[in-house]
């Protein structure tokens, strides 16, 4: 699931950058949802500003009109207020390419879904993968609430738990593992391979493998 995202995320950078930022319901979505810091910043690395100055000049209008010009009109009014607030934290914490990202990630849970129940190569490929990040660990938690009946919604989360107990049971213990080898006792010990690496695979598997 880390890998499709990683495959995902800069493909919808590359569409957002192209010739789709100039379709109007596209802009109107920019407009918008705006960006994060983490897309914005990846946008500017792709050396070009211009397509990114375009929609900038599209939307910063349009918080002008949509956002601050109701600002004063608003004050006192606690109604107009309240409204108002969720829009400024709707505008300041949207983003494009999170949410298209999020789209298409809600249907390939829905596909590993399907496919475990559907496909018995598929489900001896899903038992072994080495691990599930918590973030996909959870959202295909919540998938199967929908993709599965009740029986066989269970048989799936056993299957998913076990892959990613066996692998947290491997990362505590090279954690543990690492930090022993502070220990004065431990001094001139060779650290295992597993060990080197627990700090960063200990992370992989709390939030995920993401490319930049």
């Amino acid at each position: 699931m880390c890998r499709l995202y990683n495959e995902l995320e800069p493909a919808s950078l590359d569409y957002i950058m192209g010739a789709a930022m100039m379709e109007p319901d596209v802009r109107i979505k920019t407009n918008e949802q705006g960006f994060c810091l983490r897309h914005y910043n990846k946008m500017l690395a792709e050396k070009n500003k211009l397509s990114l100055a375009l929609m900038l000049e599209s939307r910063l209008p349009e918080l002008s009109a949509s956002l601050f010009g109701r600002a004063e009109k608003a004050a006192g009014r606690e109604q107009e207020l309240k409204k108002l607030r969720g829009d400024a934290k709707a505008s300041a914490g949207g983003c494009f390419v999170c949410a298209r990202v999020a789209f298409f990630m809600e249907k390939y849970n829905e596909n590993v879904i399907y496919l475990w129940r559907r496909e018995p190569d598929f489900r001896e490929k899903f038992l072994r993968q080495p691990f599930f990040c918590l973030p996909h660990y959870s959202d295909l938690l919540e998938c199967s609430r929908a993709g599965l009946p009740r029986k066989t919604q269970a048989e799936f989360i056993r299957e998913l738990t076990g892959i990613c107990k066996a692998y947290l049971n491997a990362v505590c213990a090279d954690v543990s593992a690492f930090c022993g080898s502070f220990d004065y006792r431990q001094a001139g010990k060779p650290l295992a391979e597993g060990a080197q690496t627990a700090v960063e695979r200990a992370i992989a598997f709390l939030a995920g493998i993401k490319n930049g």
